[in-house]
């Protein structure tokens, strides 16, 4: 492994164990067994270090709703597969799921790059509804508000829900949302 991949292992680590803020560049030089020097060779400051993270994390979301994306499946067995994908992808990785507990608590000090993390996330689901749109396979809609939507449900799902929850469960059923909606036919009448 080198140099680069050292630092990254044990910065990962690191902040798994003990948070983004506590810890310092010379923790993890030493874990890495390099000198801060040679970790300001591959990252300009801690703050590069984490968007390293958030764009690996981001990267991997995107490797796999291109695959999916090439699949011969209908639409909403696409959306189904990349919401696991996503829940999947949430939950396993243990560094996302630090940092996010993390961001909750008040003694956190870089809310800006979990915005950034959201922006890339919600920018690259809208740019993907509003194809879906041009399609044919989305009814008109307000693309940008839409995917803030799924993003903050999903982020929800993951992070914030309380119950132990099945994934293929929630894909079903977001699925069944999304191509059926709420509403019973008939259901919507106002009595008078």
């Amino acid at each position: 492994m080198g140099k680069n991949e050292n630092i990254i292992t044990a910065a990962r680590e690191l902040f798994i164990q003990y948070s983004f803020d506590k810890v310092s560049m010379d923790e993890i030089a030493k874990k890495a067994g390099v000198t801060k020097k040679t970790i300001y060779y591959y990252f300009r400051d801690k703050q590069e270090l984490f968007q390293y993270f958030i764009s690996e994390e981001l990267e991997k979301m995107h490797k796999k709703f291109e695959a999916t994306e090439k699949k011969k499946e209908t639409f909403l067995e696409k959306v189904s597969e990349n919401l696991n994908h996503v829940l999947s992808v949430s939950k396993d990785n243990q560094l996302l799921i630090h940092l996010i507990k993390e961001k909750e608590s008040k003694s956190f000090h870089h809310q800006d790059f979990f915005q950034v993390y959201e922006t890339r996330i919600i920018s690259y689901l809208e740019k993907k509804i509003k194809e879906e749109i041009s399609k044919g396979n989305i009814k008109e809609c307000d693309a940008h508000l839409t995917a803030f939507i799924i993003y903050k449900t999903i982020y929800s799902l993951t992070f914030e829900y309380d119950e132990k929850f099945d994934r293929k469960r929630v894909c079903k059923e977001v699925t069944n949302i999304l191509s059926n909606g709420l509403l019973v036919k008939g259901g919507d009448k106002n009595e008078k």
